[in-house]
């Protein structure tokens, strides 16, 4: 990493709520299935340990229903940010202009896997680059990241953007044509074909099923237990790849 990169003020904002309509309540559920610890629980401790100079938020929304995310983030030493329902956009606005940051990496509470070690390199890759936006490629679809220049963050509240841009918080950057955006592969082979988010019940025992083995051999959930998963038990990875990703769209025919 090269010198000064660390000092970088980051926010590792994740976007979550609890009103998931395919599986509700679903990143509280225990993971593994029995276990003392909820999915969202993976996602924080992870970032904890991120190299960089960090600050970690949970970005939901004022509704009751996440009132239990509150609870979280006071129990887990997270910061909790409470703002619109549907401009998801406005609540990363607020807390890249109020506090300050260089950087904001954004996440979202139904993707467990984070390899700490790729997120650090990716930061380091957007960094170097001078880039606003930096997504990466190549990983199971709910290990990517995307990492963002605050200033252009806090700038988006000065245009007038669609509702769809102010529901996908990240569509104008990579849309508009408007900023400096790359695409970084950590990692040498193509594992995008996986499905590693947890937005079906099939997902969440795939992923169960993943951090059970994970626990079995003490290791951590990341890039290198995937590789040891698809090579011993490649047929597990099989049991929701007909399932449907939710993306936005900008015409009836998409």
């Amino acid at each position: 990493m090269a010198v000064g990169l660390q000092n970088k003020k980051i926010a590792f904002i994740i976007q979550a709520r609890m009103g998931s309509t395919r599986l509700p309540g679903k990143i509280l559920m225990p993971l593994p299935l029995g276990s003392d610890k909820c999915l969202l629980n993976w996602i924080t401790d992870s970032l904890k340990t991120s190299g960089f100079n960090h600050s970690i938020f949970i970005a939901t929304s004022l509704s009751s229903k996440n009132d239990l995310l509150k609870k979280f983030c006071s129990k887990n030493d997270v910061e909790c940010y409470r703002g619109s329902e549907e401009n998801v956009l406005s609540r990363f606005i607020d807390i890249a202009n109020t506090n300050e940051f260089d950087l904001v990496v954004r996440f979202t509470g139904d993707n467990p896997f984070i390899d700490v070690n790729l997120l650090d390199k990716s930061i380091a890759y957007h960094l170097e680059e001078q880039a606003d936006y930096t997504t990466t490629g190549g990983l199971p679809l709910g290990m990517n990241f995307e990492i963002i220049d605050a200033k252009a963050f806090v700038g988006l509240d000065k245009k007038h953007l669609s509702t769809s841009e102010k529901e996908h918080v990240t569509m104008h950057f990579r849309e508009s044509g408007d900023y400096k955006t790359n695409t970084f592969y950590p990692i040498k082979e193509d594992l995008s074909s996986l499905r590693l988010t947890v937005d079906y019940p099939s997902d969440y025992l795939l992923v169960s099923a993943i951090f059970s083995i994970a626990e079995k051999r003490n290791v951590k959930p990341d890039i290198h237990l995937i590789r040891y998963c698809l090579e011993e038990y490649a047929w597990i990875f099989k049991t929701n790849q007909d399932n449907i990703q939710k993306n936005a769209c900008k015409t009836i025919e998409q």
